[in-house]
C-alpha cells in the first residue's frame, strides 16, 4: 500500500512540475520585453518562415502532449512515447530554425537530452526512483521552452 502510494505521489510530481513547465511557457508575462532592432542580414523567404512556424507548432503541440501524459495511470510507454514524439519534433525544428532561432532551439534540444537521460530505462518498477531526476530535466525543458517562445513570438507572429 505505502510503495503503491509512493509511485502515485511521484507520478503525480512528474505531471505536476510537466504541465508547470508547459503552462509557464505558453503564458503571456505581466510586463513588455523589449525586442532588440532586426540585424542586416537577408530575410528567410515565406516559404522557409512558414515550414519554420509549422515545425516549432509541431513541437510545442509534441511538449504539451508530454505534459499531459499521467504515467502511474498511462504507463511508461506512454511517457517513453511522448518523448519520442517531442525529439522528432524538436530535430525538425532544428533542421528548419532561422539562425537567430539556432540557439534557442539548441538549448532546448540539451536539456531534452538531460531528460531523455533520465527517463533511459525507465520502468514501472523504476519509477519512483527516476522521478527526482525526470522531474529536475523537466523544469530544465521548461525554461528553455520559454526562452524559445520568446524568440518564436518574435520570428512567427500568432504561435
Amino acid at each position: 500500500m505505502q510503495l503503491q502510494r509512493l509511485h502515485r505521489s511521484a507520478s503525480v510530481a512528474v505531471t505536476a512540475v510537466a504541465l508547470l513547465c508547459v503552462l509557464s511557457s505558453c503564458g503571456t508575462g505581466s510586463a513588455p520585453t523589449q525586442t532588440s532592432p532586426p540585424a542586416a542580414t537577408a530575410a528567410p523567404t515565406t516559404a522557409e518562415t512558414t515550414s519554420a512556424c509549422a515545425d516549432v507548432a509541431a513541437l510545442k503541440s509534441s511538449l504539451e502532449a508530454l505534459t499531459q501524459v499521467k504515467p502511474a495511470e498511462d504507463g511508461v510507454i506512454a511517457l517513453t512515447t511522448a518523448i519520442a514524439n517531442v525529439k522528432t519534433s524538436l530535430d525538425k525544428a532544428q533542421a528548419s530554425a532561422s539562425d537567430a532561432l539556432q540557439p534557442s532551439v539548441q538549448q532546448v534540444k540539451t536539456v531534452f537530452a538531460e531528460l531523455q537521460t533520465a527517463a533511459s530505462g525507465l520502468t514501472a518498477d523504476n519509477l519512483i526512483q527516476k522521478a527526482p531526476a525526470i522531474a529536475a530535466a523537466l523544469t530544465e525543458v521548461g525554461a528553455a521552452t520559454r526562452a524559445l517562445s520568446t524568440k518564436l513570438s518574435e520570428s512567427c507572429p500568432g504561435s
